[in-house]
């Protein structure tokens, strides 16, 4: 069966998945993940160091041995946010020497990448909020009848807000501008989907807690969060039980982010998507190949 190898270059991690597809859906067959902090190599005149390109390099090169060792066809890399930089054609020459197709998406690509992953998993949700709280950005996604309707992505992750106090109130400002200058997001929504590493590990740390499954109540989100905030032992258990210990210093802050999104739209619970960008990238590239599957 043909395997797909997808690299997904965050602010915060680095992932390799090798994929099968099966009956038309992708299954990871493979997965690593690498704690990379590009986005603190990125300079306030938005310049990647010299250091966060080699690192970026570095585990690509690893990537790429990976795949050689399985003999893995079909390689695509995307860079979400750490592309976003005044020398993006530096880390793209860098990142083109490790035989991965280089893809550096736009906001809204992105955005668009998320949305289209997590229909593997909420098939039939045809209508409401998609977000995904990334290391440093944040995306929202409003869809009708199972298309995107609008997309935005704005510069503000987990990563970015962990250097903010964590009460503050620059999430809620910006999400305010997000919603002022897009329509689509304007009305109140009951359920929002929550795509990504943030939302995930939300989710299984109150499941722990709450035995919530892939539903989560808003409220159930906020009370974890508050027993967080004040060192509650079980709270704090469950969070290093089963939030990578990479990803611990800024779960917080994205979970403040969640919550401030939940709050702009009075939604009540986040249906928890397995699936998101790396899903929706994979069915980009397919697509734009015209790979048979």
């Amino acid at each position: 069966m043909t395997q797909y190898a997808v690299a997904d270059i965050g602010s915060n991690t680095m992932v390799l998945v090798i994929y099968e597809l099966h009956d038309g859906h992708p299954v990871q067959i493979y997965h690593e993940s690498t704690p990379a902090h590009l986005i603190e190599h990125v300079n306030d005149q938005g310049q990647m160091s010299l250091q966060g390109i080699q690192k970026a390099y570095d585990v690509l090169k690893t990537y790429q041995k990976i795949c050689d060792e399985k003999a893995i066809a079909f390689r695509w890399a995307d860079i979400t946010e750490p592309c976003r930089i005044q020398n993006q054609r530096s880390l793209v020459e860098a990142l083109s020497s490790c035989s991965f197709e280089i893809y550096p998406l736009t906001g809204y690509e992105e955005a668009a990448c998320d949305y289209i992953g997590s229909k593997n998993s909420w098939p039939e949700q045809k209508d409401g909020i998609a977000f995904d709280v990334g290391g440093g950005s944040t995306e929202l996604i409003a869809f009708r009848h199972g298309e995107i309707l609008d997309a935005l992505s704005f510069h503000l992750g987990c990563v970015r807000l962990a250097h903010l106090s964590l009460d503050t109130p620059e999430c809620r400002e910006q999400l305010l501008i997000a919603q002022k200058d897009h329509p689509a997001f304007q009305s109140p929504v009951l359920q929002l989907i929550g795509i990504g590493g943030t939302m995930r590990a939300a989710g299984l740390a109150a499941n722990a807690i709450y035995h919530t499954g892939n539903v989560l109540s808003s409220n159930d989100l906020r009370q974890f969060y508050l027993d967080l905030v004040s060192g509650d032992p079980r709270a704090t258990a469950a969070m290093q039980q089963h939030v990578r210990e990479s990803r611990q210093s800024v779960f917080l802050p994205g979970v403040h982010m969640i919550l401030e999104i939940c709050a702009l739209f009075s939604a009540q619970k986040i249906l928890i998507s397995d699936s998101g960008i790396r899903e929706g990238f994979l069915q980009m590239c397919i697509d734009k190949h015209k790979v048979i599957k």
